[in-house]
């Protein structure tokens, strides 16, 4: 199971939206994400609660996610990793800290943008990760795992919505 996505939540977020395209733009011009082909900005700002800016990938997506008003960097994992689901968690939240370190030492986004130590893992697999009772355990346990260290708990659903966990990482 590859097809997770982990947000990493903003402390401090005062910076416009259109600030994040050039950004982005540079890490495809330089190749800055390792063993990623990055195609495309896409700009999505127009869409209450959603992807904001978004970076496409052949291995995933980076967006500026403003899922319920809570701004932060989401990293989807397209392309397989490999089989262990707890691995997987471990290496996209690698990913996904990289991305965070480059944002926060641009210059453009000094002062304007902060990491916090909270996260949320999203499935983006309802196949293997279907919105139940076993599979939110399933999750959950998983998730335990990959942050043995943190707070883990169960994020909300709702019908139609694709199971989460929110990690206080302390």
């Amino acid at each position: 199971m590859y097809k997770i996505g982990v947000k990493r939540m903003f402390s401090v977020f005062n910076a416009d939206l259109e600030l994040f395209i050039p950004v982005f733009h540079e890490w495809i011009q330089k190749n800055k994400i390792p063993d990623h082909i990055m195609v495309d900005v896409a700009d999505y700002k127009h869409i209450p609660d959603g992807p904001g800016i978004m970076l496409i990938a052949h291995e995933g997506n980076f967006s500026i996610d403003l899922e319920n008003g809570k701004a932060g960097l989401l990293y989807t994992r397209k392309r397989t990793l490999g089989d262990d689901v707890i691995d997987n968690i471990q290496e996209i939240t690698s990913i996904l800290d990289y991305a965070c370190k480059l944002l926060e030492s641009n210059n453009s986004l000094i002062g304007k943008i902060n990491f916090n130590n909270q996260y949320k893992i999203i499935s983006n697999d309802r196949y293997y990760f279907p919105t139940d009772k076993q599979s939110e355990k399933k999750l959950l346990d998983y998730s335990q795992q990959a942050f043995s260290n943190a707070n883990v708990v169960l994020g909300e659903t709702y019908s139609g919505s694709r199971l989460n966990i929110k990690i206080d990482n302390k």
